[in-house]
């Protein structure tokens, strides 16, 4: 990593600091068994994992109109926040591998770490409290709720943690796991570190660093 002016980094979270793919999984699984159906067309998985980062109420829309559902949008979402909600209490949840140790390097350097991130406030709120995301970042914890629900890939919530942490955004480091966070990061000006999965390999080149996980070598000119 080239040398680099960071006062602050920014992570996205499902995917990027914790692993909840299973869980997400498990909820849309769910959510579709209870209406008989019990598996996507490529063409519908390949949907999803092009926007399923921009948060619930757009993983509704595209089911609302995939599957023409009789319930209203937010009737959707709030339905896949209550099983969200109760599966991210039931089951365990892990930090990706290296961030703990990461976050303490970070803090040696006096550098300033918050969480932006398109999981409503109460997922976020349950997930903070059984993580105690607050030991890492305080209340820099921000969802696209704070932001007038403006989802990734519109960087406001990246921008608006910029602004809570009181720098430029081209003083930011983002960690991001997902096609639209890696769009907002970029259109937000900041620097966008990609961590790799199988959904993000067609967009990994737009990113600045690309990492395996937290115990990659990205920190020496921090």
């Amino acid at each position: 990593m080239k040398q680099l002016k960071i006062k602050a980094v920014i992570f996205d979270m499902d995917g990027t600091i914790i692993d909840t793919g299973y869980i997400w999984q498990k909820v849309i699984s769910d959510f579709l068994l209870k209406r008989g159906i019990k598996k996507l067309t490529p063409a519908q998985v390949d949907k999803l994992k092009n926007t399923a980062s921009g948060g619930l109420p757009k993983i509704s829309e595209i089911f609302k109109n995939e599957f023409n559902f009789s319930e209203s949008i937010d009737q959707l979402v709030q339905e896949k926040t209550i099983l969200s909600l109760e599966y991210m209490q039931k089951y365990q949840v892990n930090f990706i591998k290296g961030f703990s140790a990461f976050h303490k390097q970070l803090q040696k350097k006096s550098i300033l770490t918050s969480i932006g991130t398109n999981s409503n406030i109460p997922t976020l709120d349950v997930l903070s409290k059984k993580l105690n995301f607050k030991q890492f970042f305080g209340s820099n914890i921000y969802s696209m709720e704070h932001v007038e629900n403006k989802a990734k890939p519109d960087p406001a919530v990246f921008l608006h943690a910029a602004e809570k942490l009181n720098v430029k955004p081209s003083e930011c480091l983002v960690f991001e796991d997902s096609i639209s966070g890696f769009k907002a990061a970029k259109k937000a000006g900041m620097t966008l570190v990609a961590i790799k999965n199988n959904e993000n390999k067609e967009l990994l080149n737009i990113a600045d660093y690309v990492i395996n996980d937290y115990t990659d070598k990205i920190l020496e000119n921090l």
